[in-house]
This record gives structure tokens, sequence and C-alpha cells, in this order.
């Protein structure tokens, strides 16, 4: 009654060859819903991301595109429009970056035992614009970014890291990021021997576990001046750089701060 079928070879009863095609088409439909399935369940996320951004963004990003808009299509001068699609697509970028740090302490904060306290108060995900960015203090491999990491002394924990490690061989230079005065300089059981540099602005970088620090409080140093060897001084699981970068006693993440 069947007949095999394969690349070379066709169906020649009717009625075989009438159930085969609707089975084909049954397949190739099934094929094209899954794939519309997929298409509308990703606009679907595109528009859930959209909706909460709009519902508890800052208005003013918001704003500022719909007074633009009617400027642009809604009036005669719209040669002369102001609008910038770059300078809306940083706020809307700003704006996000603050959404994702609400929805990061929330998560926190329902995260079980301890969570709450993992997200300090004096930290922050807010992207930091600077004109001019730092040299980067040393070379090698960021070992741990900013932000939340389970604690490499206790795999069970978490913690938020408030700098950046950068990962190299034992006596590899250390570098200022800035121009600025030490006014700090020392060793403490968890930092090691360390380094606190204030700089313009209100801006403080912070050099951790050095194996040797070459200056001392009050030492006026410029950026890219040799200020230490890296370490594994204090509290530390190998040689690394634990940088900071502070503005007015709040941490940011130092990638923005720096040239890489």
């Amino acid at each position: 009654m069947w007949q095999k079928v394969n690349n070379n070879e066709t169906i020649t009863n009717p009625d075989i060859k009438q159930e085969y095609e609707k089975i084909i088409n049954r397949a190739e439909s099934k094929k094209d819903n899954n794939i519309y399935l997929n298409i509308q369940l990703s606009f679907m996320a595109v528009l859930l991301a959209v909706s909460f951004v709009l519902k508890n963004g800052n208005s003013s990003t918001f704003e500022y595109a719909k007074a633009n808009y009617r400027e642009f299509f809604e009036t005669d001068t719209y040669m002369e429009s102001t609008f910038s699609y770059n300078a809306f697509i940083e706020n809307m970028h700003n704006e996000l970056q603050i959404r994702f740090g609400q929805l990061v302490t929330v998560f926190n904060q329902v995260n079980g035992k301890g969570s709450a306290d993992i997200y300090p108060d004096n930290v922050s995900l807010k992207k930091y614009n600077l004109t001019n960015k730092g040299i980067t203090p040393a070379d090698g491999y960021i070992s741990s970014p900013y932000g939340i990491r389970t604690n490499p002394f206790n795999t069970r924990q978490k913690e938020f890291h408030t700098g950046l490690d950068i990962a190299a061989p034992k006596g590899t230079f250390i570098r200022a990021a800035f121009d600025g005065t030490v006014i700090a300089e020392g060793n403490s059981s968890v930092a090691g021997n360390y380094i606190r540099i204030q700089s313009a602005d209100g801006i403080t970088t912070l050099y951790a576990h050095n194996q040797f620090n070459f200056v001392k409080k009050d030492d006026k140093v410029l950026a890219g001046q040799v200020i230490a060897t890296m370490g594994e001084t204090g509290l530390a699981t190998g040689p690394h750089l634990h940088f900071e970068f502070i503005v007015d006693g709040i941490r940011y993440n130092p990638v923005y701060a720096l040239d890489i």
C-alpha cells in the first residue's frame, strides 16, 4: 500500500499522495507558526521593557523626545530643529542604567538571607561621565569586575565588590590614574599596603594589596607616575591591584573612569 519515498522517487497513488501532502503542509505550517510565535514573544518582551521604562522612567527623557517630535513634524520650522538623536539615546542609556540599578537593589532585598546588605549605601551603578578619562593603573587582566560577586573566601555568600581587580605578576608597576595628592598611605589587614589619592572635582582613587608603596602622604603625583608595585598583601587570593574610583564619597564602576 505504501511506497518507499526518497530524493529520487515520487508517490504515484493519488490517495496516498494527497495524504502525504497534507502531512507535509501541516509540518510546514507548524514550523511557520513556531517562527511567528518566537517573533511575537520577542516583540512582547520589547514592549514590556519599553512599558517599564515609560511607566517608571524619568519623564524629562520622554518630554524631550515628545517636544522635539512636535517641533519636527507639526511645525514649519523643522529645518531648524535642535533635536539630537544621539542625545536622546544617551538619555535613554542613562535612564536604563538607573532602572537597572533599582532592579538590582530590589533583587538584593529579596534574594535571601543577608542579601539586603549586599548593596552598600556608598556605591552607585549609574554611568559616570568624565571629559578626560584616567590612565589604566596597571597592565593585566580584570579578575573581578565591579558589582555583585561570590565572596572569594566564602563561596556560599554574595558580596558587592566596590572596585576593579586587575591581576598580573607580583612586582608589576602600578600607576596613578589621575593627577593628585596622596591623602593616605599605609597598611591594613584587609587592603594590605594601600594608597589613596585625591584629585580634582572630588575624585579619589584607591590602590590596594600593593607589594611596595613608592609615595607617602602629601606627595604630589602625576597621571601615569609609578606609585607602587602589585602584590597580594592584606586579604587577597593572589597578586592583583584593587582599584576604586570614588566621587564625593560614592564609589562608581571604575571602567567609566578609565581608558579601557
